[in-house]
């Protein structure tokens, strides 16, 4: 059985706080059971052990693998169904749901009317909180009592027109709603699959793919843009922008979807997953147009709305809003060249990943360990550099992104030479270079490193100089040119390491202004 599916009793146990805890041993205990009960004997030795051993838990509780198996099996639905009732009052799906449960006893029970009003209740809900297939499916209900039995509803003129047009106006809705996520999720899954647009012929062929994605119809005119729809339209244009290495563009997309949130302010509470995702992107694209104003505002916003004690988040938004404000913060120091700052920062994540009060995935810890070690190579402090970079190097293989390995491999190889370790330089190259070969996230950016790593590893003390000199003016040459290449240098910002080498001092201060972006063609901004 797979590691994912085999513990996840053990991982729902320890992910409880204390108060669901005692939660769940009041409703254990109220449905009848006593702490002697097999299944509260296998959540508190769940909840005492650091990690999920079968065969110790079989042992302790004498009990054979089929009787284990089922009692598992128990006392996971147990533990769902006490948390469902904590929920309840703060998720309002599964408070909408309970109500349409409640309207089908109601109904089963020949209680018509009483259902209906029930439904009728959770519809004003739906509708409050633009739960848009939760409402469709509480108008095909009212539908089928409507239809199937003979209520005082019938006396309302024009109650079962009323009901037809709501009920088709709601499944454009939800149709519209569907194909706009399509639309969104479409268009990220080509930056996944193919990146950026590199020259002409990508960009015709990306515009032609957004294109053929496209899938407004002139009959469901009838049905008003909902929130989420809108959002989708708007994050679809940024991911299309982004493609076309248009970060201007993406930028204006990311902060009209933000720009719904201040029109709409009760949703930022209603859905605050997506209104963080919605900060996250505007700094990035800000970071990426050198926007340190724009940054510094939304990195105050993000902390504010996830310090604001009126503002009730569950773990799964604290989650994603400490690791946004995170990366927010980093990349406003990096932006700031306040390296002092940063690493200061770094150190209080750390401490808080070793806790574990800061838990990102596998694959955000990557992009964590990765400022972590440029910070360190910035303040020349190679050897912990290395030690970040070692960590990235040997996650397993998938979870990051090609073009963060990559310049994990190059930052490698640069804090090697630093520390003079010419042999292992030479030795990584070769893979180095052949990684490039294979890679199509590889800038000019990681050639002209490679190129001048070479050089310098077989060149005389005295001939290093003009290397170095080559290289930033092969490098300035590059990035007033390519925005693929100006974003490459943000994330692996060489000039940190070849201005040493010619005698400047990096830039403390903010990141020089760059040359504004050259347009790129592109399709229609909307869906």
């Amino acid at each position: 059985m797979p590691t994912a599916v085999k513990d996840q009793l053990w991982r729902l146990v320890k992910s409880l706080t204390k108060a669901e805890k005692r939660n769940f041993k009041l409703y254990a205990t109220r449905a009848g059971a006593t702490t002697d009960s097999k299944f509260i004997q296998l959540f508190d030795l769940l909840d005492r052990l650091d990690q999920s051993d079968d065969g110790l838990i079989t042992k302790r509780l004498h009990l054979s693998p089929g009787k284990y198996s089922n009692l598992k099996r128990h006392l996971y639905q147990q533990v769902l169904t006490s948390l469902r009732l904590i929920f309840i009052n703060k998720e309002i799906d599964i408070e909408l749901r309970e109500q349409i449960d409640f309207s089908h006893i109601l109904y089963g029970k020949g209680l018509y009317l009483d259902a209906l009003r029930s439904l009728e209740r959770a519809k004003g809900k739906a509708v409050e909180h633009s739960r848009d297939l939760l409402h469709l499916e509480i108008l095909e209900f009212q539908k089928l009592i409507e239809s199937r039995h003979i209520t005082l509803s019938r006396q309302i003129d024009n109650k079962m027109d009323l009901l037809l047009n709501e009920s088709a106006a709601r499944s454009y809705s939800v149709l519209n709603t569907s194909e706009l996520f399509n639309l969104n999720i479409q268009i990220h899954g080509r930056y996944i699959e193919c990146g950026h647009s590199r020259n002409a012929a990508d960009r015709r062929e990306n515009e032609a793919f957004w294109r053929s994605i496209q899938t407004r119809r002139a009959d469901r005119e009838i049905a008003s843009d909902t929130f989420h729809q809108k959002i989708n339209r708007f994050q679809a244009s940024m991911w299309y922008h982004y493609i076309q290495l248009s970060f201007d563009d993406a930028l204006e997309s990311a902060m009209n979807a933000l720009t719904l949130f201040r029109l709409s302010t009760h949703m930022t509470v209603k859905d605050p997953d997506l209104y963080l995702r919605c900060l996250y992107y505007v700094s990035v694209f800000a970071y990426l147009t050198g926007d340190g104003r724009r940054m510094q505002r939304y990195e105050r916003v993000i902390d504010n709305f996830l310090t604001d004690d009126q503002i009730l988040l569950n773990e799964n938004s604290q989650r994603i809003g400490a690791i946004y404000r995170g990366l927010m913060t980093l990349n406003g120091h990096f932006q700031a060249r306040d390296w002092t700052a940063a690493a200061d920062y770094a150190g209080q994540l750390r401490a808080d990943y070793a806790a574990g009060a800061f838990q990102p995935t596998s694959h955000r810890w990557g992009q964590f360990l990765y400022k972590f070690a440029a910070v360190c190579f910035a303040r020349r402090n190679y050897t912990e550099a290395l030690d970040y970079l070692n960590e990235i190097i040997n996650m397993k293989s998938g979870i990051l992104r090609e073009d963060l390995l990559l310049n994990a491999r190059l930052l490698h190889l640069l804090c090697h030479y630093e520390l003079d370790n010419r042999a292992l330089v030479d030795y990584h190259l070769t893979n180095f270079t052949r990684q490039m070969r294979r890679s199509s996230e590889t800038a000019g950016v990681h050639r002209l490193a490679a190129t001048a790593l070479r050089k310098l590893i077989r060149s005389a003390t005295a001939e290093q100089p003009e290397v170095y000199r080559e290289l930033d003016r092969d490098l300035e040459r590059l990035t007033d040119s390519d925005p693929f290449e100006r974003k490459a240098l943000l994330y692996l910002d060489l000039n940190q390491w070849t201005a040493p080498h010619l005698g400047l001092t990096p830039a403390a201060g903010p990141a020089p202004a760059r040359p504004s972006q050259k347009r790129v063609p592109s399709g229609p901004s909307g869906a």
